[in-house]
């Protein structure tokens, strides 16, 4: 399976708002998850897929998959699957300015919320969390569980994110 570089991205950015241009719109997308951490905090080297929210959803919808057709990417190689996990407590940074499209990402402290409530063990977010837990200087458990309530809905917050944070500030405590 193919991941996404740093590179690849922006250069899929670029494409994205050069349709946009030749439609006369103008969009936003929100990246989080691996693409942020690649994109932005370059903690990776490349991601899976692209998870992020984005607007018009509509149309951006028809130019992801016609970057899809024409590059061979999967169906989802941007996709808005995250969107339960993003909440308007977030803050969103501007990332890259394009003519026609603003890609915004979401800061640290959500991200790291997001990384922490999702608590899959499969994946990459352990060691994503960590990470963003260095980024943040965190001091404590309770500064965890203080982000995620910040940041994130009370259903997010369930048993499972509660003893992933805790094993996630005990690995970066013995870092």
């Amino acid at each position: 399976m193919h991941e996404l570089s740093k590179d690849e991205m922006l250069q899929y950015f670029e494409e994205i708002n050069n349709r946009l241009a030749a439609d006369g719109e103008h969009g936003e997308i929100v990246i989080a998850g691996g693409a942020a951490l690649t994109l932005v905090f370059n903690a990776r080297k490349s991601t899976r897929d692209i998870d992020a929210i984005f607007h018009p959803a509509q149309d951006m919808r028809k130019i992801i998959e016609g970057i899809a057709k024409d590059y061979n990417l999967p169906s989802d190689w941007l996709n808005d699957g995250v969107k339960g996990f993003i909440t308007d407590k977030m803050k969103f940074e501007e990332h890259l300015i394009y003519s026609n499209l603003t890609v915004f990402n979401i800061d640290a402290a959500g991200l790291l919320a997001m990384k922490l409530t999702s608590a899959r063990v499969d994946s990459k977010d352990m060691d994503d969390s960590i990470f963003l837990m260095e980024v943040l200087g965190i001091r404590s458990e309770d500064e965890l569980f203080d982000i995620i309530e910040q940041f994130t809905h009370p259903k997010q917050q369930s048993m499972a994110s509660k003893f992933f944070t805790t094993e996630a500030f005990s690995r970066y405590q013995k870092q």
